[in-house]
């Protein structure tokens, strides 16, 4: 196991330099500001992941295309082939250039979040409620398709099922391994949308569907933590897919409550215990890489969240090293 830094769109001198004295030396992109309107030029991946080589770094995953490049493959709409084909263009130039990693979700109408809550010492922590997600609106400002919507679970299962079975080849003959993020929030309909990834067992019915080892998961622990059983969810993904090999690389996060309704919350305080959670990871035979995913907007932070991202990265770093140290 090991910690890289993520959630950045691009590569600065800054950001490397700040993953670099953290003692971090794995980098993940999520939805990197690239050119390209349809999809990403081999061109310009390599740019990303010659950067990281030069500066000593390695580039572990990029997470997510722009919802523009699959909304009409989620929601099942004319066009999907097209962007099938491009999808698969992007998983190629990955594999040729060396990015072993893609990231994706399934929600063509996104993350959402209805209010902005005082959490400890009042820093601001991003919160959900159901009831609230009624009145449609969505504080959390990402290009998403919320013009066409398909009510009927169903059929986006067959949505997905499609999906898979066209990119799946790609990803298989270009060593790339495409690693689904669960719902968030994790909810049977949303925005007069259903979801399918909001509890542990559609994700072994999504593993039945892939039936390839280039499938596997982006276990984002905050969005299983807010399904409802809380940390159980944690457990149950991590002691079924790690043994499996089916865990990619993991969000680390937490949350306070369960749907219907919860808040983000430094980790340590939520439902789960980080350091039962990270033993039952390596426990589980995962060898992939932590990352920092949401986190509390702290004093003086930057839009990023510098600060907020040190201390969660700091965190994983001490439960590794007390980790090794019992193992011993």
């Amino acid at each position: 196991m090991r910690i890289a830094l993520g959630q950045m769109q691009e590569l600065t001198h800054e950001t490397m330099t700040f993953a670099k004295q953290l003692g971090v030396t794995s980098i993940q992109l999520n939805t990197p500001n690239l050119p390209g309107e349809y999809g990403w030029s081999y061109e310009d991946l390599f740019a990303l992941k010659k950067t990281c080589d030069d500066n000593g770094l390695i580039l572990e995953s990029i997470e997510n295309v722009p919802i523009r490049f699959y909304d009409k493959i989620m929601l099942g709409l004319p066009g999907k082939d097209e962007q099938i084909e491009n999808y698969c263009t992007i998983i190629r130039h990955m594999g040729n250039v060396g990015i072993p990693v893609l990231g994706h979700h399934f929600m063509p109408n996104f993350v959402w979040r209805t209010s902005t809550e005082p959490g400890r010492g009042g820093a601001l922590c991003t919160a959900f409620d159901l009831d609230a997600a009624a009145s449609g609106i969505n504080q959390v400002k990402y290009a998403s398709n919320r013009e066409s919507r398909v009510p009927d679970e169903s059929v986006m299962w067959d949505n997905y099922a499609y999906f898979l079975k066209a990119v799946l080849p790609a990803a298989e003959q270009s060593g790339v391994r495409l690693a689904l993020h669960p719902d968030d929030p994790p909810v049977a309909m949303l925005d007069g949308t259903a979801r399918i990834f909001y509890k542990v067992e559609n994700f072994k019915k999504a593993e039945a569907i892939a039936n390839s080892d280039a499938w596997g998961l982006n276990l984002c622990l905050g969005c299983c933590s807010e399904m409802v059983y809380g940390a159980a969810n944690v457990m149950e993904m991590i002691r079924y897919f790690g043994p499996r090999n089916k865990i990619c690389y993991v969000h680390f996060r937490d949350v306070q409550g369960t749907m219907p309704k919860f808040q983000e919350c430094f980790l340590g305080e939520g439902n789960f215990h980080p350091a039962e959670v990270l033993r039952e990871l390596k426990r589980s035979g995962f060898t992939g890489f932590l990352m920092d995913d949401h986190v509390p907007n702290v004093i003086q932070d930057t839009a990023w969240g510098h600060r907020a991202r040190a201390h969660a990265v700091g965190y994983m770093q001490g439960l590794m090293n007390a980790l090794e140290l019992l193992d011993h």
